[in-house]
């Protein structure tokens, strides 16, 4: 038998193990800006339900570099993203 060793973050609710400390640091980085994004919409967005504040924090936490793109001047990425996710959810069974 082998010894793996995991790891995992204390924030995630799902429980996600990665084989690698790289691959865990940078879900933590993720799950962090997301809980940081969250508590940024819920102050500056009147009535916003927790539940999309938290929907919303993690999209743009998960797509920071897309953002970051879009943010230096290359906004068409984010329509490029739409389309491609578009054509992959209109491929999938309904």
């Amino acid at each position: 038998m082998a010894v793996v060793t995991l790891y995992m973050s204390d924030r995630d609710k799902e429980n996600k193990t990665f084989t690698s400390k790289k691959e865990a640091d940078n879900y933590d980085k993720m799950l962090d800006l997301g809980y940081s994004l969250t508590e940024f919409l819920n102050t500056k967005i009147d009535d916003l339900s927790e539940d999309l504040a938290e929907e919303i924090g993690m999209l743009l936490a998960k797509n920071s570099d897309l953002l970051m793109s879009a943010c230096k001047g290359k906004p068409s990425v984010l329509l490029e993203s739409a389309t491609n996710s578009d054509s992959k959810d209109s491929s999938k069974p309904k």
